[in-house]
């Protein structure tokens, strides 16, 4: 999907749900890790991929962590 567009929500929910084996965090969680993702893609300099987004879930729980 390098140049398709795409609904990053949609991938998010995809990590989450068949990659972790859980339901999606509450709303509010899920708009504020769009919206990392986005800052985080942007500062990088990388495109919004599917890999990118799920290569962001451990680096924004990370975050949280560190944040803490």
């Amino acid at each position: 999907m390098s140049n398709e567009a795409f609904n990053v929500e949609d991938v998010l929910c995809r990590a989450f749900v068949l990659g972790l084996g859980t339901d999606l965090p509450s709303s509010e969680a899920v708009q504020n890790m769009l919206s990392w993702i986005s800052l985080m893609s942007k500062k990088e300099e990388v495109s919004l991929t599917e890999d990118y987004v799920y290569s962001c879930v451990p680096r924004y729980i990370t975050f949280l962590f560190n944040k803490s």
